[in-house]
């Protein structure tokens, strides 16, 4: 999840701020400052509307947000608590201090946080997606798919729940399913590299390569330098035929990611096929 998700939550708007005083004001200035990697400039906005409003938990829920992303640990639960003290019900924090531990490993921890949340606000896009995600990293993938069909019960055009669902189910082998998922994420954000590069490794692995090609290209128009693209297109061009093509690909792929040893070893092998011709 974005920054702008872990400030505002999923699907409210930066625009029409109500005031330069609101604390969405202030999150949205925050957040640019942010952007600009002045974090410490971003941090003062939040301490000064905490001086003259010091039991604003959106506001000690949001400096905690920054303090997690600049991986002060302790600074960032001191404020999710501190919320917290002031009001227990208050599901972001939750939330907040959830997607800390799951950063950390602390998968149980994380659960409880996002189990917490839900008990406050069942209908929360967010807590249920990031459940999912503690479930992938259990490696309980049945319970995790169960969250993202949650997530998507309440959100229907949440991307990012789209494409891990999509991939949860193509760790189950149930590729078609996978690919169904990833259209729906496609119908939402076009060009999103990372869905369209999903899709082409579920067709691929279908041995649908004409169909995973054209996925790869679509990849690589949006983002040429995507070494990866250059690389799963190189392996579908090999799969095909179409070695002299493969071969170009792999090459690109190593001009951006010299250190990427498949690549290599994939070159390698495309050359030696090559000179039994």
């Amino acid at each position: 999840m974005g920054l702008t998700g872990k400030l505002f939550g999923k699907g409210e708007s930066e625009e029409n701020w109500v005031s330069p005083d609101s604390d969405r004001s202030v999150s949205q200035k925050a957040l640019s400052l942010a952007r600009q990697g002045r974090f410490r400039e971003a941090i003062a906005c939040f301490d000064r509307v905490l001086e003259r409003d010091p039991e604003n938990v959106k506001m000690w829920n949001n400096k905690g947000v920054f303090f997690d992303i600049l991986g002060r640990d302790e600074e960032a639960l001191a404020c999710w608590q501190k919320a917290l003290s002031i009001n227990p019900d208050f599901a972001p924090a939750w939330v907040s201090r959830g997607m800390l531990h799951r950063r950390r490993n602390r998968l149980e921890e994380a659960l409880a946080c996002y189990d917490r949340a839900l008990e406050l606000d069942p209908d929360s896009a967010v807590a249920w997606y990031n459940r999912s995600g503690v479930f992938v990293a259990m490696r309980r993938l049945d319970e995790a798919i169960t969250c993202y069909e949650r997530t998507l019960s309440i959100d229907p055009h949440f991307v990012a729940a789209w494409i891990d669902l999509g991939y949860a189910y193509f760790l189950q082998h149930r590729l078609e399913e996978a690919i169904t998922c990833y259209d729906r994420a496609i119908a939402d954000d076009p060009g999103n590299v990372r869905v369209w590069s999903l899709k082409g490794g579920a067709l691929y692995a279908l041995g649908e390569y004409r169909q995973a090609l054209t996925c790869f290209d679509q990849v690589l128009s949006i983002d040429p330098e995507y070494a990866a693209g250059w690389s799963m297109k190189c392996s579908v061009l090999y799969h095909l035929g179409m070695y002299r093509h493969a071969l170009a690909c792999a090459d690109k792929a190593l001009e951006i990611n010299p250190s990427c040893e498949l690549t290599a070893q994939a070159r390698k092998m495309l050359l030696s096929l090559m000179a039994k011709w």
